[in-house]
């Protein structure tokens, strides 16, 4: 009895999974979470490693000039790096939080000018009223823009019970590839680069904090020393640079992750653009096909089934023909 209660607890568990692993936005979502989340990561792991071999070179430093209660400093030092951690804990539980909540948001803009176009098309699809009104501001504006010329026309069309090839404007006619949409990509870089902002504080923070408490260890325990004292002190530059070579490269890894995430989504976005382009030209069994880009099958599928109906219903045997 009491297995047979825990299979049924279980059972919701499994539903979810299983629509989960069904629902390929969920996992790019998922996906867009762990690589906003890889790289402050990474370069964490990487500043410590860089900060071990430093306070590891210290300690060399103090043994081959037999520095006076370096076996004290070192234990303590450790000692007390370890509990640093284990207190900055909660802290980096936060940042990684703040993380992915940035990572959903940005993988909703990027799959929201895709969403709309699949929203309008499945209402349309049930016979339902609906409007299209995207952001051009934020959306893809090329694919926004001229979707909202391509359903113009269609409800145009289906008030008058047929459709009629449409003169595309010549802006829309010479593009043949995939454009930049700056204003698109300036508007997720930013939720990027408060993610970026966040890590670089968080660091530079751990960073200057372990500094300070190694001088004020290496004045309690170690011997009051000229040496000593330069060389601790000259090390302040070697933190800071090591900081900003990692804020650098962190910075690079961003930005070209921001460039990916605009490339998995401006390669679709001109496919719908340009089979739109076609159909309206009077290419009616046109369609959209992606390849790879799983994410996006349920709101193109969407979209197809609506070109299906209009050329089910509102494309008579004359254009059939000249098609």
């Amino acid at each position: 009895m009491i297995k047979l209660d825990k299979i049924k607890f279980l059972d919701p568990i499994r539903l979810r999974l299983k629509s989960f692993y069904k629902d390929d936005a969920a996992k790019f979502r998922l996906i867009t979470s762990f690589k906003l989340t890889i790289i402050p990561l990474f370069s964490t792991l990487t500043t410590a490693g860089l900060f071990w071999i430093l306070i590891s070179m210290n300690m060399i430093f103090f043994r081959a000039n037999e520095i006076r209660g370096i076996d004290k400093f070192e234990e303590i030092f450790f000692d007390f790096v370890s509990k640093s951690l284990i207190n900055h804990l909660p802290y980096a539980a936060i940042l990684i939080i703040f993380i992915n909540i940035t990572a959903i948001y940005v993988s909703d803009i990027l799959l929201r000018p895709f969403r709309l176009i699949g929203e309008y098309c499945e209402k349309r699809n049930h016979g339902e009223e609906a409007i299209y009104n995207p952001d051009f501001f934020t959306d893809l504006r090329l694919l926004s823009q001229f979707s909202e010329f391509f359903f113009s026309n269609m409800e145009t069309a289906q008030l008058n019970g047929k459709i009629h090839k449409v003169a595309v404007p010549k802006k829309y006619t010479s593009i043949h590839k995939p454009v930049f949409e700056s204003t698109f990509f300036l508007h997720y870089l930013l939720y990027i680069l408060a993610s970026l902002l966040a890590v670089s504080i968080a660091l530079y923070s751990f960073a200057v904090g372990l500094y300070e408490d190694l001088i004020i260890l290496a004045n309690q325990i170690l011997p009051n020393n000229l040496s000593v004292n330069i060389f601790l002190g000259d090390q302040r530059a070697i933190f800071d640079n090591i900081i900003w070579i990692v804020l650098a490269l962190t910075s690079l890894v961003y930005i070209g992750l921001a460039s990916h995430l605009y490339n998995i989504v401006a390669a679709p976005a001109f496919a719908i653009f340009a089979t739109m382009r076609t159909f309206l030209k009077g290419n009616y069994s046109q369609r959209v096909h992606l390849i790879g880009f799983t994410y996006l099958r349920p709101q193109t599928r969407k979209l197809n089934k609506y070109l299906d109906w209009v050329q089910k219903n509102l494309v008579k045997e004359e254009e059939q023909q000249e098609e």
